[in-house]
């Protein structure tokens, strides 16, 4: 081999051996979305979730070009526990989803049974009719509750 093809082989692995220390580069699976922010406001049986999220540079790029459409998957796996919901709007870093029959009612009160969440959420906050909120950090799933 010349001393050229050697150089070549040598810049090569040096340009991929950088690329991949700058951009951290994993071959651990990770999840495009990350869920920072959950507000829950229960309104009877349903509720409506307010969600800011974060992404990785190359999936909101993908998102400002193409569109937010691609990112339902990722609230399917996210709320895969709640039977019924529709995702009304999704804006740059927040999704608007309404959670169709996630309480029951006995009696007097609606009861909302715990539902598994699909990622960690940083912050879960759950707004009540009467005006109480509930707080949990780290949250991976919804705690069971009435109102």
């Amino acid at each position: 081999m010349k001393a050229s093809h050697f150089l070549i082989l040598f810049s090569a692995v040096s340009v991929i051996l950088i690329a991949s220390a700058m951009f951290q580069y994993s071959l651990a699976p990770q999840t495009p979305i990350h869920i920072t922010r959950m507000d829950i406001r229960f309104s009877e049986a349903n509720a409506t979730a307010d969600i800011e999220y974060s992404t990785a540079f190359l999936t909101h790029l993908y998102v400002i070009f193409f569109g937010s459409r691609n990112l339902d998957p990722y609230f399917d796996s996210f709320l895969l526990d709640f039977e019924e919901y529709r995702i009304l709007s999704v804006h740059g870093t927040t999704a608007t989803i309404e959670l169709i029959n996630s309480s029951r009612q006995e009696g007097l009160y609606y009861l909302h049974d715990t539902h598994h969440l699909g990622y960690e959420v940083e912050r879960l906050t759950l707004y009540f009719p009467d005006g109480k909120t509930m707080t949990f950090n780290n949250a991976v799933d919804t705690p069971n509750v009435f109102y």
